[in-house]
């Protein structure tokens, strides 16, 4: 998980949230209840969220990628626009702005109807997650062992075996590069040349270049990966060595 930064809300809903809110609010009170409404009725008036405008534009803040769990359509379901916190609960939060999330099928089948006012979990709108999150291997842990850490990765499923999957894979890869960077800083420090030395210095930054690639908001678990350059000694002096 990684912090997001919320875009200007649509004028879609900007134009027209007043209208839908009312409506509904209106149904609620008529049928007794938000859960009293008929499916038949309900939808047409709660669907506008899904609009094309609004689900573009919550897209794009998350690089297409699921707010929680940082996987992307193709991997783990279609996108949703999440009710962070759930409209079953609270209807009035139906089309506000700053309820909604960018949520794979099944972060969101997990969540549920999760009361996060009652039971906050991490919001990566409103807090970065690296102040909350560290990783153990391809397990994604609270740091300092703190509850709406550990509510986030139990309520949303983050160490399921679909998510640690593709972490071990990532791990392969990282630490791939890891011996890579390895035997270029000793073919650095071997070097008997000033020429030498620039030489395998480019190839340590070239090197870089490609396993920084990883930790790109773009890229599917780039917290993860994030987490991991930032404990790799290999990475840290091939750093060290660039800014000499």
């Amino acid at each position: 998980m990684i912090k997001l930064n919320r875009k200007p809300k649509p004028k879609i809903l900007i134009q027209n949230e007043k209208t839908w809110s009312s409506n509904l609010m209106a149904a609620i009170a008529s049928h007794g209840g938000y859960s009293k409404i008929p499916k038949e009725k309900k939808e047409p008036l709660i669907n506008h969220y899904k609009h094309k405008d609004i689900k573009s534009n919550l897209f794009e803040s998350s690089r297409q990628k699921c707010a929680f769990c940082e996987t992307k359509p193709g991997e783990s379901g279609n996108i949703e626009v999440e009710h962070f916190a759930p409209k079953a609960i609270y209807p009035n939060l139906t089309f506000e702005w700053s309820n909604f999330l960018p949520c794979c099928r099944k972060c969101n089948g997990s969540k549920l109807d999760h009361d996060t006012v009652q039971e906050p979990i991490i919001n990566p709108y409103n807090v970065d997650p690296e102040d909350f999150f560290d990783y153990q291997d391809i397990r994604i842990t609270a740091k300092n062992n703190n509850a709406i850490g550990k509510l986030t990765i139990d309520t949303c499923g983050l160490n399921s075996v679909r998510l640690m999957e593709p972490r071990a894979k990532i791990l392969i890869s990282l630490n791939s590069y890891s011996q890579s960077l390895e035997d270029a800083i000793t073919n650095y420090k071997n070097a008997d040349t000033a020429a030498k030395k620039t030489i395998r210095k480019r190839k340590i930054a070239e090197s870089l270049e490609i396993i920084e690639k990883f930790t790109q908001p773009t890229e599917v678990f780039s917290g993860y990966c994030k987490f991991y350059l930032k404990t790799c000694e290999p990475f840290n002096m091939a750093k060290k060595i660039i800014e000499e």
